[in-house]
């Protein structure tokens, strides 16, 4: 259950860094992206997957609930998509 948490926190966590980041880049109003962009993209996998192993380490956190909270936003929005497909598509069906 830890990793569970840790895991969902390390995915909130990546999205929000994720988030500024691409607002920063896409603030500049540049055809080109500012340098060292793509270092900062390795090092969040880099910071985030350090913590990941350093709580996995203690022996508090297992290693396969922290990957399952780390992919189930992205597992989410996912189901999401199939669904509003699903919908979509049946709509069509119903209209013709």
């Amino acid at each position: 259950m830890l990793g569970l948490v840790l895991g969902g926190g390390l995915a909130l966590l990546n999205y929000k860094w994720l988030h500024f980041s691409l607002r920063t880049v896409m603030s500049t109003g540049s055809q080109k992206t500012p340098p060292g962009t793509m270092m900062k993209f390795v090092f969040r996998w880099i910071v985030i997957a350090a913590v990941a192993w350093a709580a996995n380490k203690t022996g508090y956190f297992d290693a396969v609930g922290i990957l399952a909270g780390l992919f189930a936003p992205a597992v989410a929005v996912m189901i999401e998509a199939g669904y509003s497909a699903y919908k979509t598509l049946t709509a069509r069906e119903n209209d013709d």
